[in-house]
Formats: structure tokens, C-alpha cells, sequence
């Protein structure tokens, strides 16, 4: 059977391409070696070095629930997992949860999801799907001297949306309640006594079957995802023996989290401080920052997670890394790597512009910058519009300029706040329009703290 991927029609009809080599084997271990095997299922799987991985097919998949309107930084952990899969020889393909997302996944989660309606999901779908089609191109560009098979995109709908409930309820016959609820996500939500909706319970057969439409039209009997999908793969690969008498297998990605111990680049009290892969809601520019920021004693195990290099070249960046300390290395360049994937040249050309005014030029070279370079260079994610006759005080200014719970007002009294480098500590201050416009621009430039940087553009 035929796909359309990036307007080429690709013919799948034979999978023996998958089958002979050790291209799977090579790319588990590829995975152990950077530490990114948290668990496996079955747990043998990895504790015999993958040695199994030999008599599957040579083909991956992971799954993206269109949830939201956008990808974060925590998916592009499994997108890169998936993207290296294609460099190692195997057929990988990425599966859009247009019709999961509207049941909704309860792991990681001790409340019910929020109904979501359907032309909403059908949008986030569409633009993830944009997302991902992005990165596949941005990879291949980047590997362009290498012979790598494209990823495929497709959505769950293909099959969901056709299916008749008495269909599905036959489905249903081959999991026995008592296995659901030993999954995690499940036992949690009955112990504290708040309970799931049917549909949410019914999830993990919705995935379970999604697997199975994957082995049955893709040759697909190897999955990867994140930590918290051990039980969905459990459940799959019990579904998949008892429909095929076939053995699958499936590698579940460590959490990442920071040294204060939560999801790197997720916050769990403000969306607008996770960090997206969609630029009008993280800049191209900031996403670029996001990585170079991040402290030497986190950066060796971050760029083996995520960059697409070989491991010998991500060696050679930490020797030269841990020769310079201070020179921020490998930062810089997971920081343009995961920038060009995510964003093309054009994103990370306007990023590191972006770095350089701000970090190694002066007000003054700022402000000979035309207003709308300076409004491209941030992005759209970094560029905030508010009303002159809306703020009064420096303090109504700073609480408008931060994006999490923290107060501006509070936090600008230990010095945090810079307002076209000069530091204001006093909320209660008056606006002076004429003191904190940029020379010759209706805009100020905001800095929280030393590097987090945000235009305001003001509108009379």
C-alpha cells in the first residue's frame, strides 16, 4: 500500500528491506548506550543485551497524542529517538493520536482529563503532524550524505474512526479487567479515591489495538515512548500474542528531569513556561537559549539524550567541553542542533542573531536595529503587547512580563529586574515613557535575572 510523505508517493508493499539486518539490535544498543533505556517489556529484552531484537523486523513506531496545539521539549526526546531509529537502518514511523486524544491517556495524571472537543483535537493533530513532518525534513537535510528512509506520519483515525462500537466490544473480549487494573495510572487514581471515566479506563485498549493495525499493515512489532507508557506496552504486547502468536517488544525513555528535580522544559503551574517546539509559543530564539543554558553538570547526559550525532562525535564535543569549562561547548552545540532540527536554518540564523545582540552588544547597537528586525529576531513567542494606558507602575510592568506564578512586583525588590539594562527595584515607581523607551522605538527590552530576555512593544 501506498503513502503520500512530503508529496512523494512511497510504496510499502514489501517489508523484507526491514528483515535481514540488525539494524533494530543496533539502535537498542544504541539507546542503552546513552542511557536511555529506563525499562524494557518484556524486562528480558534488555537484560540479554537485545540479543532478541534479531528476530523482529527492523521497524519502529512512537505515539504523539494531540493534546495540545503544540509538541514539547519532553516529546522531541522520543522524536529524536525515532529520528536516530531511520539512521540505523529501520523503517520508523509516528503515529498522531487524533482519535486517543479524545478518549484521553490516564497516565501521569491523578485527575480526569478534560473533554476535549473534536475540531479541537483535529486542529492540534493537524499541527503536530505539521511539527513532525518539519523535524523529518530539517533531519534529512542535516544527513543529506546518508542513505535514511523518511519517517511516516499517520493518524489513528484511519482505523478508529471506522470502526462500529459492537466491533470494538469484540476487541474488548481478549483483556480481562483485572490486568487493566493493575496499570499504574489506574491503581493510583482508585487508591486516592478519585476515580476514572470509562473511556479513560478503555484507553489502553485503544493503544493496544493501535499497535496491533501496526503489525498488521506495517510489519510493526517494536514501539518506543516514555516512561510512564510501561503499562499501555504491557498491554499491547499481551494483545498482540493473543492475536498473532507473535512477540513484540518495546523500550520505555527515562523522565528528564532538572536539578531540582521536574520535567526539563515542562512546568506543571504555567503553559506558557513550558518550552514548545512551536515558535508562537517558544521563540525560536528562546528555545535556542533553553539549551545553552543549561548548567555544565547537566549538559553531558542531556547532549547524549538528545543530539542525532554518534556517540564518537558527542565524545569528542565533551573532551574538547571539559577542556574549556566556562566556554559552554556542547551547549552551544546541542543548542544549534536541536534549533536547526526543530526550527531550519532560518530559526536558528535568527536565534544566535538574537544571542549576539543581546549577550555581545551593547544598548546602543540595539537601538540602531530597526524596531521590526528586532520584533523578527525575538520571534513572536518572545514579543509581548501591552497598552501604555494599561501600566502605571514599574510593578504593573513586571507582573505583566512573567509568565509563571511568581509575582514580577515581589521578585524585582532583590534585583531581578532590568529594563533596558538599567535595574529597577522599586514596584511602586511611576511610568516614565520617556525613560524606559528604547531610543527612537515604542518598545522596552525586558531581562529576568541575567539571560531571559522578552521585547515589549507598546501600543499608545
Amino acid at each position: 500500500r501506498g503513502h503520500t510523505l512530503f508529496g512523494v508517493m512511497i510504496n510499502y508493499t514489501s517489508t523484507s528491506r526491514y528483515a535481514h539486518s540488525n539494524a533494530l539490535l543496533n539502535f537498542c544498543a544504541d539507546l542503552s548506550r546513552r542511557q536511555l533505556v529506563a525499562i524494557s517489556h518484556p524486562p528480558a529484552f534488555a537484560l540479554d543485551g537485545f540479543a532478541s531484537a534479531r528476530n523482529l523486523p527492523n521497524v519502529i513506531y512512537a505515539g504523539f497524542d494531540p493534546t495540545s496545539e503544540s509538541l514539547h521539549v519532553g516529546n522531541l526526546l522520543v522524536a529524536t529517538s525515532l529520528l536516530r531509529g531511520t539512521g540505523h537502518g529501520c523503517r520508523a514511523i509516528a503515529v498522531v493520536g487524533g482519535a486517543t486524544a479524545l478518549v484521553g491517556d490516564p497516565s501521569g495524571r491523578d485527575t480526569e482529563r478534560l473533554e476535549m472537543a473534536e475540531e479541537v483535537v483535529k486542529k492540534n493533530a493537524e499541527e503536530i503532524r505539521r511539527q513532525m513532518s518539519k523535524m523529518a525534513e530539517n533531519f534529512y537535510e542535516m544527513h543529506s550524505n546518508e542513505k535514511i528512509e523518511p519517517v511516516e506520519i499517520i493518524d489513528n483515525t484511519e482505523w478508529h474512526s471506522t470502526m462500529t462500537s459492537l466491533e470494538f466490544m469484540r476487541i474488548c473480549r481478549l483483556f480481562r479487567v483485572g490486568d487493566m487494573l493493575r496499570l499504574g495510572a489506574v491503581k493510583s487514581r482508585m487508591r486516592e479515591n478519585h476515580g476514572l471515566p470509562c473511556s479513560e479506563f478503555l484507553y489502553q485498549i485503544m493503544q493496544s489495538y493501535d499497535w496491533y493495525q501496526l503489525s498488521q499493515k506495517y510489519n510493526c512489532y517494536f514501539q518506543i515512548g516514555g516512561s510512564d507508557q510501561l503499562g499501555h506496552l504491557d498491554a499491547g504486547y499481551d494483545y498482540i500474542r493473543l492475536r498473532t502468536g507473535r512477540l513484540s517488544a518495546g523500550i520505555c525513555l527515562p523522565l528528564i528531569t532538572d536539578a531540582s528535580g521536574r520535567k526539563l522544559g515542562k512546568s506543571v503551574t504555567s503553559a506558557k513556561e513550558t518550552v514548545w517546539l512551536s515558535e508562537a509559543r517558544t521563540s525560536p530564539y528562546a528555545f535556542y537559549q533553553f539549551f545553552r543554558q543549561q548548567p555544565d553538570k547537566e549538559i553531558t547526559p542531556l547532549i547524549r539524550y538528545f543530539s542525532l550525532r554518534p556517540l564518537s562525535e558527542i565524545e569528542e564535543i565533551l573532551s574538547e567541553h571539559n577542556a574549556n569549562l566556562g566556554k559552554w561547548v556542547a551547549q552551544e552545540q546541542l543548542a544549534e542542533e536541536m534549533t536547526r532540527l526543530v526550527h531550519g536554518r532560518k530559526g536558528l540564523d535568527l536565534a544566535q542573531r538574537c544571542s549576539r545582540v543581546l549577550f555581545k552588544g551593547s544598548l546602543s547597537d540595539i537601538e540602531k536595529i530597526p524596531l521590526s528586525t528586532l520584533e523578527e529576531l525575538f520571534g513572536e513567542a518572545s514579543v509581548r503587547r501591552l497598552l501604555k494606558s494599561e501600566v502605571k507602575t514599574v510593578g504593573d510592568l513586571a507582573d505583566r512580563t512573567r509568565s509563571d506564578k511568581i509575582r514580577g512586583s515581589i521578585l524585582m525588590k532583590k534585583g531581578a529586574l532590568l529594563l533596558n539594562g538599567q535595574k529597577f527595584v522599586d514596584p511602586e515607581e511611576r511610568i516614565n515613557f520617556e525613560k524606559l523607551l528604547l531610543s527612537g522605538k515604542n518598545a522596552t527590552l525586558v531581562c529576568w535575572g541575567r539571560r531571559k530576555y522578552q521585547l515589549i512593544r507598546w501600543i499608545d
